[in-house]
């Protein structure tokens, strides 16, 4: 994938993955969509500690939302630690609600605050 919709970051051992923002501060829903339905899983493999930032994200939907699932099962099986960040869109926190992620997933309102919940 030439031009990533997503910026992969190491911070004392996390891995972090955001997504690039317009001026507006948002992300492009087409991309993000794009990115969870054919390259997440494969781009993050064998990741122990990830934080997953979706400031700018306005909205998911189920082939986002499904390889998500898949990772955190992924992560767990390896005794590692998955993190969101950054639900702040109304849409988002509402699907996060309905589909009970916000009960499965952490979920911290910065990606920093994600990075140092995993390292204490």
């Amino acid at each position: 994938m030439n031009a990533s919709p997503v910026l992969h970051l190491e911070i004392n051992g996390v891995h972090t993955l955001s997504f690039h923002l317009n001026q507006q501060g948002q992300a492009n829903a087409e991309l993000v969509r794009a990115y969870f339905a054919a390259d997440f899983i494969t781009t993050t493999v064998g990741l122990r500690r990830l934080v997953i930032d979706l400031t700018g994200v306005i909205s998911l939907d189920s082939a986002s939302l499904g390889p998500l699932v898949q990772k955190l099962r992924e992560i767990q099986e390896i005794k590692g630690q998955l993190a969101l960040a950054g639900v702040n869109s109304p849409a988002l926190k509402e699907i996060f609600a309905l589909t009970r992620f916000d009960k499965v997933f952490p979920i911290y309102a910065t990606r920093e605050e994600a990075i140092t919940a995993m390292k204490s």
